[in-house]
């Protein structure tokens, strides 16, 4: 035998034992290999549209809409009991009901009632929302009505007015504390002459907290007339006028420099 037919039987021997001994994956070696590889392909196939349709399961109300669906869209026909009792009366699709013919030629609708309310629920909240939108219009045709212009502007006026004296009197207090203390007057001659949160130098005790609060309390005036008194005493005590915000030479000086006691006398300049 020649070396030539030595390497040609080597290479089928080796080709035939390759083949025999070949088990790599997805490699068909007889016909019984393709079947089992074809029934293992449609029973993976089948097991993945099962795994799909759990994903996609519906819940019981959609399957309750969607057969109540296909049963309000599903036409009558002789099966139904009812329109083989009218067919029997003479009734045909699509003719109208009654003697004359102008009766309904579909059946009456249904009304689906989705929620948990009670019978008549649903008219009481829809009769609950009239009543409150009726209350509500009421309401507003009363205000309208009643409104009266002069009384709304003097309303405000006064708000503005009450407004303007609380910061006057402020500015008094303010002016009053620091005026006094120039003369070394360690307190003020009335407690409301200076401005309660500046009435002492040092923070309050609870004892002198509550005395403080009595003393407010205890303050019969209006805003309006602790302005006045304040304002009075720093024209005649320190010849201080806080509308124009200097403190003249005498009594003289402010007389003739000064418009008035009042801030309206000094808005009129």
């Amino acid at each position: 035998m020649s070396g030539e037919e030595c390497d040609y039987m080597s290479d089928d021997f080796l080709a035939k034992l390759t083949k025999e001994n070949d088990t790599r994956p997805g490699l068909k070696k007889s016909v019984a290999d393709k079947r089992e590889h074809e029934r293992w392909k449609k029973r993976e196939i089948k097991l993945e549209e099962q795994r799909l349709n759990k994903r996609i399961k519906k819940t019981v109300k959609e399957k309750e809409m969607e057969h109540r669906e296909e049963g309000l869209n599903k036409e009558l026909d002789s099966n139904n009991k009812g329109f083989a009792m009218l067919a029997k009366m003479g009734f045909k699709p699509g003719t109208s009901l009654g003697k004359t013919g102008t009766g309904i030629t579909e059946p009456v609708g249904i009304n689906i009632k989705e929620g948990r309310g009670g019978l008549g629920r649903e008219a009481a909240v829809l009769r609950f929302k009239e009543r409150k939108q009726r209350i509500m219009e009421q309401r507003a045709k009363n205000i309208v009505k009643e409104f009266d212009p002069a009384a709304y502007r003097a309303q405000m006026r006064e708000k503005h007015m009450a407004k303007r004296t609380d910061s006057d009197l402020y500015k008094s207090q303010k002016s009053c504390r620091e005026l006094d203390l120039k003369k070394e007057f360690t307190e003020p001659m009335e407690t409301w002459f200076w401005p309660k949160e500046l009435r002492q130098n040092k923070l309050l005790g609870d004892d002198e907290e509550e005395e403080e609060e009595e003393e407010e309390a205890g303050i019969v005036f209006t805003n309006g007339e602790q302005l006045e008194m304040v304002v009075e005493y720093l024209r005649t005590e320190h010849i201080y006028c806080v509308f124009c915000g200097i403190s003249f030479y005498n009594p003289d000086d402010m007389g003739v420099n000064c418009p008035g006691p009042t801030r309206d006398d000094h808005d009129s300049l």
